[in-house]
């Protein structure tokens, strides 16, 4: 048999190995093989404008209390047009329908037959900007095939919850050559456009340290049999960790220049032991008839 051939350690070589042993060795499970990233198909699309657009064909999929928050929005964006709504409840579907005809608009098309209908919606080819706003397993399918029917793509946060899929959003937003972003909305808020200016104009001195925190109390919200509730605590139940995580660090990497000038070379995640979210259901009162 021939041997491999050899290459000089470097001292990173060594760290990295060191590294990987005691991780190796902490965790009472293996680690699952980490995805390395494909050759991608076309250039990034960082920095390629949006075409510009005298009117912008919009689809809403999803409208439940953050689809139809965002679609009021929508409604007051001069020069948008609502084509489509879709929703696996067809009475939401109507609901946002009559939102739309109230606004002054015609009625867009509805799509309520079944959970797959979405896809129709995607093939339409006549659409410029389709946002999802659905439970989280849906968005890389949902956002996958409006990208594949030629649409830019508007993602609710998370847009995704693997590094596979992470990489089938790039993949296909630059193989397609439409946008497909995450819409991280407290990139945008008051407080944080305000420290963002702030670093920009170069009142803050050169930062050299940032913390950020997702603080939000969501057990009662977990727990209903209605709206989020009914799919949003089964994702507690497959991952312990902080499942939000842009809320806080979304405003830090602006802050940061990543992506504009620097990037993250590492992430490291640790996660306590999931006690609180227990505690709470414990503490709730029986339901009569259970």
């Amino acid at each position: 048999m021939e041997s491999m051939p050899t290459r000089p350690v470097s001292r990173r070589d060594l760290i990295k190995a060191a590294s990987g042993a005691a991780a190796a060795l902490s965790l009472s499970r293996p680690l699952a093989a980490q995805p390395s990233p494909p050759a991608g198909p076309g250039a990034s699309m960082m920095g390629v404008p949006f075409e510009r657009r005298e009117k912008v064909r919009f689809a809403l999929i999803g409208c439940g209390g953050r689809g139809m928050g965002l679609l009021r929005d929508i409604l007051g964006v001069e020069g948008v047009l609502v084509k489509a709504v879709c929703d696996i409840t067809p009475e939401k579907v109507a609901r946002a329908q009559a939102a739309v005809t109230k606004a002054g608009q015609a009625a867009p098309e509805g799509y309520a037959k079944g959970e797959r209908h979405f896809e129709e919606v995607c093939r339409r080819g006549d659409l410029d900007l389709v946002y999802v706003a659905t439970p989280w397993s849906w968005h890389v399918p949902m956002a996958v095939a409006a990208l594949e029917g030629g649409a830019h793509v508007g993602v609710e946060v998370p847009a995704a919850v693997t590094l596979e899929d992470c990489w089938r959003l790039v993949d296909t937003s630059e193989r397609t050559r439409r946008h497909c972003v995450m819409l991280e909305n407290c990139c945008y808020g008051w407080s944080e456009m305000l420290v963002l200016n702030l670093i920009r104009a170069g009142m803050l001195g050169e930062l050299t340290h940032a913390e950020c925190a997702y603080i939000h109390d969501l057990r009662s919200l977990l727990f209903e049999n209605r709206s989020e509730g009914l799919w949003r605590r089964h994702e507690h139940f497959r991952r312990n960790g902080n499942l939000y995580p842009t809320h806080g660090l979304g405003p830090v990497a602006r802050y940061l220049d990543i992506h504009r000038g620097d990037r993250f070379e590492r992430l490291v995640s640790m996660s306590s032991p999931s006690l609180g979210l227990q505690a709470f259901r414990d503490r709730r009162p029986t339901p009569a008839g259970t």
